[in-house]
């Protein structure tokens, strides 16, 4: 009996060093849509922000779901106000350019919090089956990695990217923020669209590969995506109830998505708050 709670004890203290020395990461989030990191990254994402060591999120699509710049730009205010919310501090931003050359990428930094900061490129959603949608003329993120696409256009038409240009811009957006944590989609698994969106697997891959085109020596981490509401809860007690506060906030500036327990009663969000899995 004393030995099986010796080893509990240390496998619990082991948990939480991690868990710790995980906070103390300057982390890079590289993820498609704006709920992708409160979703499935969190509560990871919640120990980073509070952890305090550099965290940033670059979100490659605008979301927009074929929808017009009211509802994407929404999804983006939504995103500025959530980690807002999670730092505690007022949502006031000072906006800039990434730098990255031959693009035009807003970058966000938190006034209250300089050590968070969010990038957009705002390409095209590519939609469930990654075949876009007619208002952005069916383009997506799959076709340009597949080679079907020879370029595709930012949704405010500032900047188009072939295969090799995101792929160098995200090296460059890596190398520049340098961090020692890259945590992204699921980079391991071919694209299926009954196990989870294009856009989060196709994201995964582009950062794979862009950290490795880089100079960073970060560990790169994958999360899986809808899938995970196959799996068993994890993600219980302060962590889903700080989750599920943020994502709800969120929420309220994306009428795509539920905004309560109740609203989101026997839609896939509760499951997917509930749970949280690394490759």
């Amino acid at each position: 009996m004393k030995s099986t709670f010796a080893f509990r004890a240390l496998f619990l203290i082991a948990q939480y060093s991690l868990a710790t020395a995980q906070q103390t990461l300057k982390t890079l989030n590289i993820v498609a849509h704006q709920d992708d990191d409160l979703l499935f990254l969190s509560p990871d994402l919640l120990h980073n922000v509070h952890g305090g060591a550099g965290l940033r999120t670059i979100f490659l699509t605008a979301g927009d779901a074929g929808n017009d710049w009211a509802y994407w730009n929404g999804r983006q205010a939504g995103s500025l106000a959530a980690y807002a919310q999670m730092a505690g501090v007022a949502n006031e931003w000072t906006e800039s350019d990434s730098g990255a050359p031959d693009t035009d990428i807003p970058v966000y930094t938190l006034n209250g919090r300089s050590d968070i900061s969010l990038a957009f490129l705002q390409l095209p959603d590519g939609g469930l089956d990654g075949t876009g949608w007619e208002s952005t003329h069916h383009v997506s993120l799959l076709q340009l990695w597949n080679g079907d696409l020879e370029s595709i256009e930012t949704l405010t038409g500032s900047t188009s990217y072939t295969k090799d240009k995101l792929l160098s811009t995200l090296a460059w957006l890596i190398e520049d923020f340098d961090p020692l944590r890259i945590n992204t989609m699921d980079y391991v698994n071919d694209v299926n669209i009954d196990f989870d969106h294009p856009d989060h697997s196709v994201t995964g891959f582009f950062a794979d590969n862009a950290e490795r085109q880089s100079t960073s020596s970060a560990e790169l981490v994958g999360y899986l995506g809808y899938s995970t509401k196959d799996r068993t809860p994890n993600v219980g007690g302060d962590d889903l109830q700080q989750k599920q506060d943020t994502f709800f906030f969120y929420a309220g500036y994306d009428p795509g998505t539920c905004n309560s327990v109740q609203t989101c009663s026997g839609r896939p969000e509760l499951e997917w708050l509930s749970r949280s899995y690394i490759l």
